[in-house]
């Protein structure tokens, strides 16, 4: 973790991760099923609770799934229409 990102996360009271434990909690390879939906092979991690998670229910742009997601978050997923393009779910 860079000296930026480590005082960013102090101003903010975030929780400064466990390099160690993290590695450990997303070294494993993705495969699978979703997590969330069950329907879809997974393809990435949620940084925040670590599950396995298909492109549908995972917001590329934070990193998170949809439940770790805040709501205004989740509201630009469903940002497509806004740039006219369509997400296939």
């Amino acid at each position: 973790m860079n000296e930026e990102l480590r005082r960013w996360l102090e101003e903010h009271g975030d929780e400064i991760p466990d390099e160690e434990e993290a590695k450990e909690r997303y070294a494993a390879d993705v495969s699978g099923r979703c997590a969330i939906c069950k329907a879809r092979p997974a393809k990435y991690r949620c940084v925040r609770c670590g599950k396995a998670v298909c492109p549908s229910c995972f917001l590329v742009l934070y990193g998170l799934c949809r439940n770790c997601a805040s709501p205004e978050a989740r509201k630009m997923k469903d940002g497509e229409k806004d740039y006219g393009v369509d997400i296939i779910k």
